[in-house]
């Protein structure tokens, strides 16, 4: 059999093994556990001694921050990274330590775009930084749009940066070419979105179509009008189905006359109420459509109560109210059900409580001498305007003139057109006009 001797410091452990003809006296033995010993201690100093050199490890595109050529164990140094490169955290620089198997892990600097500055567009991500092969959807604000005429696109994060720059121009449409006997105004080669192009016939011919039409991102709206020396006259309007014209027929309708319809009771109308003559045709016909929905009960009218009526209520039924003794009404009489909902209730105010309007500044000035200076609640006052023939009338309601008491003209300051509706703003009123 053999005889060993274990001798173990820290972690570290010796086996010596010894045959058994092998006589070993007490300084010996001695002399070899001291050996062993400082073996050992020798080998625990030397490992304290090991190093990381730089050499030993590559740093793709990225370089240490020190000026330091070997690191010892458990000492902690900073790397950067290339402009353009960020680590795998999306930092500029990152740590790494020198452990007794090496460095800590291998520092990474990969490709990186900064977050893009977009050009009359929006970009759709909140990201800071954005790796290599990312990539950055963006949009046009309204009216712009991109070099091949989109309004949207996209970018890519590659090793130069940017595949392109999200930017949008401001659009524009081309003067189209004009038909004979009509001219245009203004004169101009191109216009931006918004722009308007006015026509108007020459030699006393007439227009077809709208006289102006209007640039949009899609091109121009509506289609060009054209010039026609002579234009037929129409037939009376065709009979709408569950409808009828408001007013009296004419056997013949000269070219752009209107004419409106209404639908039967209980009948909801879909499309413009109105069409128009246009050379020899009328233009589409509405629809009138059966409205199923019913409204709920009446609403409940403080200090006032409702005339006779009863349910159901379809579309376009009416109930009218009234006010209790000393008590007055303001606002419509009646209330109608529209596609299942009522219309505005009115209200009952206690007279003794209705104010009373002031006499408009503008009665005076216009020329209008009046012997009192307030008027009562639904007090229907007319008066005149200078150098005007005909009187405005304004009702006094609970202390406010209703219409507003004016003698100023409204001034039209420009149009536009959408669409679908004609849009003019007045001095005092907006007024949209809808069409088909």
């Amino acid at each position: 059999a053999c005889f060993y001797f274990h001798y173990k410091i820290a972690n570290f452990s010796l086996l010596i093994f010894l045959s058994p003809s092998y006589l070993i006296n007490e300084a010996e033995f001695s002399f070899i556990q001291m050996f062993i010993k400082y073996m050992f201690i020798l080998s625990s100093a030397f490992s304290l001694l090991e190093t990381c050199a730089k050499s030993d490890i590559e740093i793709e595109n990225g370089f240490f921050s020190e000026n330091i050529f070997t690191y010892p164990l458990n000492k902690q140094t900073q790397y950067k990274c290339k402009p353009g490169y960020v680590t795998a955290d999306g930092a500029t620089s990152g740590l790494i330590t020198c452990l007794q198997s090496g460095w800590s892990a291998r520092p990474v600097c990969i490709k990186s775009c900064d977050a893009p500055v977009p050009e009359n567009a929006r970009i759709k991500s909140d990201g800071t930084w954005f790796k290599l092969n990312d990539t950055v959807d963006y949009e046009c604000q309204q009216g712009f749009e991109s070099r091949n005429g989109d309004t949207a696109g996209s970018i890519v994060c590659g090793e130069d940066g940017w595949s392109d720059k999200p930017a949008c121009y401001e659009r524009e449409c081309i003067t189209p070419g004009i038909k004979s006997y009509l001219d245009a105004e203004p004169k101009h080669n191109k216009f931006k979105v918004g722009g308007v192009l006015k026509f108007h016939c020459r030699e006393r011919r007439v227009m077809l179509g709208a006289d102006s039409v209007q640039c949009y991102h899609f091109g121009w709206s509506p289609n060009l009008p054209t010039c026609k020396g002579q234009v037929k006259s129409c037939a009376p309007p065709p009979q709408l189905l569950n409808g009828e014209v408001k007013k009296t027929q004419k056997g013949e309708y000269q070219h752009s006359e209107v004419v409106e319809y209404v639908c039967n009771p209980r009948f909801l109308m879909k499309g413009s109420h109105k069409i128009q003559c246009v050379d020899g045709e009328w233009t589409t016909l509405p629809v009138c459509i059966e409205e199923e929905r019913t409204c709920g009960d009446i609403p409940d009218l403080d200090h006032g109560y409702v005339r006779h009526s009863a349910p159901p209520y379809h579309h376009g039924d009416s109930v009218e109210f009234g006010c209790n003794a000393s008590f007055s009404l303001v606002g419509p009489r009646s209330i109608t059900c529209i596609s299942g909902k009522w219309t505005q209730l009115p209200q009952c105010f206690a007279t003794d409580k209705l104010k009373k309007c002031k006499a408009s500044k503008t009665f005076a000035s216009e020329g209008n001498l009046f012997n009192k200076t307030e008027f009562d609640h639904n007090t229907n006052q007319s008066y005149k305007c200078r150098g005007k023939s005909e009187s405005k009338y304004s009702v006094c309601i609970n202390g406010v003139w209703d219409p507003r008491v004016s003698c100023k003209e409204g001034k039209l300051f420009f149009f536009f057109l959408t669409r679908k509706s004609i849009v003019c703003v007045f001095q005092r009123y907006l007024a949209i006009y809808h069409y088909k």
